[in-house]
């Protein structure tokens, strides 16, 4: 609980000040001089940094997630390797697989519709 409305007093205090520097930038001709000056040229640098660093972020959370999903799947086959034996023992003597016959489409044209019955016929002639 703690940890929690700490992130929401730290969230309040970044949102505020950000909101302060943006309205301080906006009014302030000197600090917008001054911001051009020192980031003229770098400007693209910093964007390419800032997104570089967002996306790192990104796959360090996302590694973190998948290890936390890949250690509850291992916590869970343990359970299953238990019970596999019986129910293997299960399917294997009440399983059977469908089969699905694959239809070939009709020709559009007449040509092809010609071409299709010479080979039906030739196929229930042999």
């Amino acid at each position: 609980m703690f940890v929690k409305f700490l992130i929401v007093v730290q969230t309040a205090i970044i949102v505020g000040l950000s909101v302060w520097m943006y309205n301080e930038y906006v009014s302030n001709l000197y600090l917008q001089t001054y911001l051009a000056s020192r980031l003229q040229g770098t400007g693209s640098i910093i964007g390419v940094m800032g997104l570089g660093g967002l996306v790192a972020m990104v796959l360090v959370g996302i590694l973190l997630k998948a290890g936390n999903i890949l250690g509850d799947i291992d916590h869970l086959s343990e359970r299953v390797e238990d019970q596999t034996d019986v129910a293997q023992a299960r399917l294997e003597t009440s399983m059977t697989m469908p089969v699905l016959k694959v239809a070939e489409a009709e020709p559009v044209d007449e040509i092809s519709r010609l071409h299709r019955s010479l080979r039906r016929w030739n196929e229930r002639s042999k």
